[in-house]
């Protein structure tokens, strides 16, 4: 990990009286250890006691239990969450025009992986409780009569913009993008103005005044440029983050930080210049095809042409070779099937057809599969390894096995979430959110099933922590969880090694 990372990777263990050590007093803000669960959350400090070694916190989302947390457990929040200035934002990252995409954001310095590019705060976070009349309201209509978007959120932020925000800060939305700047208002839009007439919401007379064309700009503003909140039905949406263009290999990786402001990190090495992109598809749609992908992509209405997109062949949708049953064949883009990569035969033309033909049939029976009914899973699944190889839908499936048996049949889950992490390694190499907790919670069933391997399980912690150090930093809750692992297994090494020496001697007598 680059040395101007958050902090080391893996510290050793601090004596006492690390003169280091922070000097926690009342009322600062920390991540703390939950014991209910083991992983880390926000807090503030009520008591510190020193004699004890411990602290007395009170927790963020006001649960009452496990508030007393020894200080081994505790953490300072990272300073890199909070939301950076505009003139600093602007040092970092400069927004060009680029041709046949628009304006698109570009970094002014070098960042290693994982180094924070900038945090954004929101322009404005639309929660129903900032104005629950206003949603409420929406609601009815809603119920009466479905909107065309199928939610209520793009108009709520919408009329709430108007009503909240000055007039610098709407102007900022109004410029965002949008696929058709001229739109003509909608039947939604003409419907919900026209309802206003009769409604006693606060400041009702900024909603009854506005043009239907602005009130639908603002609209198409908010469903193509905002991001759904982590932890209420609402949106968010930033200035200079909705600058960034959406790659199938982005560049950059992000998170919340406080107050949901947008910490934006490099996901691989960034030179000056280079452009800052973000995925728009959440990490499991990166896994899936080509087509797929492009075909999701249609609701922010352009085509993606990003390098993973331009690639010849697809290796997402692999074949058994129908002579040597040991090679794959993989789809190409202009609709045919590669040569074996192992005895070199290209498929006839007539295989080829019948590969792609069962590909589009098995394609639809996954996606309307019944995660609950295992044994129909099973089923598909047994038949579909006999056709496919390294092929997007066997990962589909392989993650509705995990899930199904990681609490009753360590064995099937172990085998399967390998199968997971191998195909994502292979199909798509850079750390996703999925590929770090595939390693932690292999880690996991390791631990359990194979306790003196702690060679093993040790080296899928480790892997989990390094890729959430990149993705989210390491002071956040999600990487702590398995840096903590690796604590604990490292601290029961003398256990966990007699343990396994009983065991072998066991065996052999």
């Amino acid at each position: 990990m680059p040395a101007n990372m958050d902090e080391p990777m893996l510290p050793t263990a601090a004596a006492e009286d690390d003169p280091m050590e922070p000097q926690w007093k009342t009322g600062d803000r920390v991540y703390a250890v939950w014991a209910g669960n083991g992983c880390y959350y926000s807090a503030t400090v009520d008591q510190v006691s020193q004699s004890s070694r411990s602290l007395t916190v009170h927790w963020d989302d006001q649960n009452l239990t496990y508030r007393t947390i020894p200080f081994s457990q505790v953490m300072e929040p990272s300073e890199s969450t909070s939301a950076w200035s505009a003139g600093r934002i602007d040092k970092r990252a400069s927004v060009r025009a680029v041709p046949d995409k628009g304006r698109c954001l570009f970094t002014n310095e070098a960042c290693d992986p994982g180094q924070v590019v900038f945090v954004e705060g929101p322009t404005l976070v639309a929660l129903p409780a900032l104005n629950q009349p206003l949603w409420d309201h929406l609601q009815k209509l809603h119920k009466a009569q479905p909107l065309n978007l199928g939610t209520v959120t793009f108009h709520f932020a919408a009329l709430l913009s108007q009503l909240t925000l000055d007039p610098v800060s709407i102007d900022v939305i109004l410029d965002k993008f949008v696929p058709d700047p001229d739109e003509d208002p909608g039947e939604d839009v003409l419907r919900i103005l026209a309802s206003m007439e009769e409604s006693t919401i606060a400041d009702i007379g900024k909603l009854q005044a506005m043009s239907p064309h602005r009130l639908q700009r603002l609209v198409s503003a908010w469903r193509y440029n905002s991001f759904g909140h982590h932890k209420e039905d609402g949106l968010v949406l930033y200035n200079r983050i909705s600058m960034c263009a959406h790659s199938c290999d982005p560049s950059c990786c992000w998170s919340y930080g406080d107050d949901d402001a947008f910490v934006l990190r490099a996901r691989v090495a960034l030179g000056r210049g280079d452009e800052l992109t973000i995925s728009y598809l959440q990490d499991e749609d990166l896994l899936k095809s080509t087509a797929v992908r492009q075909q999701k992509l249609q609701n922010w209405r352009f085509t993606c042409a990003c390098e993973r997109c331009k690639l010849r062949v697809d290796l997402g949708r692999g074949f058994r070779c129908r002579r040597c049953r040991i090679g794959i064949l993989y789809a190409s883009t202009t609709g045919g099937l590669e040569p074996c990569r192992v005895c070199n035969t290209s498929p006839s033309q007539e295989d080829v057809q019948m590969l792609l033909h069962l590909e589009e049939e098995y394609v639809n029976r996954v996606e309307n599969l019944d995660k609950t009914d295992v044994v129909d899973v099973e089923t598909v699944y047994q038949a579909a390894v006999e056709i496919f190889e390294r092929h997007w839908i066997l990962y589909v499936m392989d993650t509705i096995l995990w899930e199904a048996y990681r609490e009753k049949n360590l064995q099937d889950a172990i085998e399967h979430q390998r199968r997971r992490i191998e195909f994502h390694e292979h199909y798509y190499c850079r750390p996703t959110f999925i590929l770090a907790w595939c390693h932690e919670e292999l880690g996991d069933c390791l631990t359990t099933q194979f306790p003196h391997r702690k060679w093993q399980y040790l080296q899928e912690f480790q892997r989990a922590y390094q890729m959430l150090a990149i993705l989210c930093g390491t002071n956040h809750q999600y990487a702590a969880s398995p840096y903590n692992k690796l604590c604990q297994a490292n601290q029961t090494t003398g256990a966990v090694n007699g343990n396994a020496a009983g065991d072998m001697d066991q065996t052999s007598g």
